[in-house]
């Protein structure tokens, strides 16, 4: 059949005349990451809670040394920094790696927050090659350049060289979805539950929907039973909750983090937390959509775009009534905490484990539907541009943070006088995060100011090359995806003329 003819198959795209845009920009988004992590390998920072949680590791070991395995140290009330006990309230995810360490022999505080540190890095880089794989696996090797565009444009950014547990958290979280979603073998999605589980000792609930939810789509792609990996999957889960509820059992004398359930801890009244609620959304200085538009953008497109479908291509809504479920009660439950971003430290420090996950998962889901949406946004140059511009503008504070992590202590300085809950009131504290949030001068303002930094300058024209690589990767592979999609449509569609033809003349 000659080419251009009615019946001619489609010519598949992405020939000669792409070859240097791919090389390009694969080089550009190649050396954008090489950048980061030699950058945040060079530099780690101690930030958070960080030399509690190793000091509360110390005292775990010291308490099991000297055989005293139930409320070791316990006073039953809160003192200067909120803490009942030498040991502290924080989860396991942190303490595991520290006393791994500390049996190994890295004594010292610097040696251990420098494993730390890597471990953050380790977080963002195995959640990125996680990704690669999944989407890989499941044809849709273009929306790896949308993740890694949504990646690099995060706080992540910032917080993958501190002492901090988000981004290990992250990585754990991002595992979880990955192992579910290519139905691993069981006993490796009992482990990746288990990771995920000593992220947080309220994450148990949501570990196992994100898990059900890939295991179900994986059955829905392979066809195989998926019995053995939800108990594998439970089992994992439940190991992480008996360990958790150990270790509470040492520093508290209960299962349960009493800490946690002091009532100087939560948010007081339905209103203020409504308002945290819409706060972790859109404040200037804590709202996820103004530190990560690229992610709220792809998981709110995710969640809507099943019920605006038409009919005769109707999708399945169900994952997307879980994934809203999932961000309802994630929503709800940091807001009634009485810190619900982990202030003092920059931006939505708690929201940020889940949102690669979430965004991983979305694309499981709904990535084949969206693509084509995504093919049109990016089709004309100038909404390219547009996009890689806004997207560019609001990663900028996260690159100035990464710089002068001490720039944004005049955004809390802006606000005097006032202490923690238990020292200076519950009323004053809330009021002041009142302010904070809604009527001061905004955090990523302050944030800017690493920009002036060499090191900053460099490490933004890094990241611009990264993100500008990373979509025009993205649109190319869309493209592509698009006409191998029509050729197998047409050879679909040449096969079944022939068939009609051999029966007809069969008869």
């Amino acid at each position: 059949m000659r080419r251009g003819s009615p019946g001619a198959a489609p010519r598949i795209a992405g020939g000669m005349g792409r070859t240097p845009t791919l090389t390009v920009a694969r080089v550009a988004v190649a050396g954008s990451l090489v950048f980061l992590v030699a950058a945040w390998v060079a530099m780690p920072w101690v930030g958070g809670d960080t030399p509690f949680v190793l000091d509360g590791s110390n005292a775990l070991l010291t308490c099991l040394s000297n055989h005293d395995y139930k409320a070791c140290g316990f006073t039953g009330r809160l003192n200067f920094w909120g803490m009942m006990t030498p040991i502290g309230y924080w989860p396991l995810l942190q303490h595991i790696p520290d006393v791994i360490s500390i049996e190994l022999g890295a004594n010292s505080h610097p040696a251990r927050t420098r494993i730390l540190a890597l471990l953050s890095i380790v977080g963002f880089v195995g959640a990125v090659a996680l990704a690669w794989v999944v989407l890989t696996r499941v044809r849709q090797r273009a929306w790896f350049w949308g993740f890694l565009f949504i990646a690099l444009s995060s706080p992540l950014v910032t917080y993958a060289r501190t002492t901090v547990g988000e981004v290990l958290a992250s990585g754990l979280l991002v595992g979880l979805v990955a192992a579910t979603a290519l139905q691993a073998t069981p006993w490796l999605i009992g482990l990746a539950a288990f990771g995920a589980s000593i992220t947080k000792e309220t994450s148990y609930p949501f570990v196992i929907a994100l898990g059900l939810l890939g295991l179900v789509l994986a059955r829905r792609r392979t066809g195989r039973p998926i019995r053995a990996h939800v108990l594998s999957g439970l089992a994992g889960t439940a190991l992480a909750f008996a360990l958790a509820s150990l270790l509470n059992i040492v520093r508290f004398g209960s299962i349960w983090n009493t800490n946690y359930l002091d009532s100087h801890f939560r948010t007081p009244g339905i209103g203020r937390t409504l308002e945290y609620v819409a706060a972790l959304l859109v404040s200037p200085s804590g709202g996820i959509f103004v530190f990560w538009l690229s992610a709220c953008a792809l998981i709110g497109a995710a969640c809507l775009l099943p019920f605006l479908s038409r009919p005769e291509s109707r999708l399945d809504v169900r994952p997307a009534l879980l994934l809203l479920a999932i961000c309802l009660a994630l929503l709800v439950g940091l807001a009634s905490w009485w810190t619900p971003f982990g202030w003092t430290s920059y931006g939505p420090r708690l929201s940020l484990p889940w949102i690669l996950p979430l965004v991983l998962i979305s694309l499981v889901a709904y990535g084949e539907a969206l693509a084509p949406l995504a093919a049109r946004l990016l089709a004309p140059t100038w909404r390219l541009l547009a996009i890689f511009i806004v997207v560019f503008a609001l990663t900028l504070p996260h690159i100035g943070e990464m710089w002068r992590p001490n720039s944004t202590a005049g955004f809390f300085g802006q606000v005097q006088g006032y202490q923690s809950p238990w020292n200076g009131g519950v009323a004053q504290w809330h009021s002041a995060q009142h302010r904070l949030l809604w009527l001061e001068k905004p955090q990523p303002l302050y944030a800017l100011h690493g920009l002036r930094t060499t090191g900053g300058a460099f490490t933004a024209l890094a990241v611009a090359l990264g993100l500008f690589g990373s979509l025009v990767l993205f649109r190319i592979g869309l493209a592509e995806e698009r006409t191998v999609r029509t050729a197998r449509e047409f050879a679909r569609s040449e096969e079944q003329v022939a068939k009609r033809r051999t029966a007809q003349a069969a008869h």
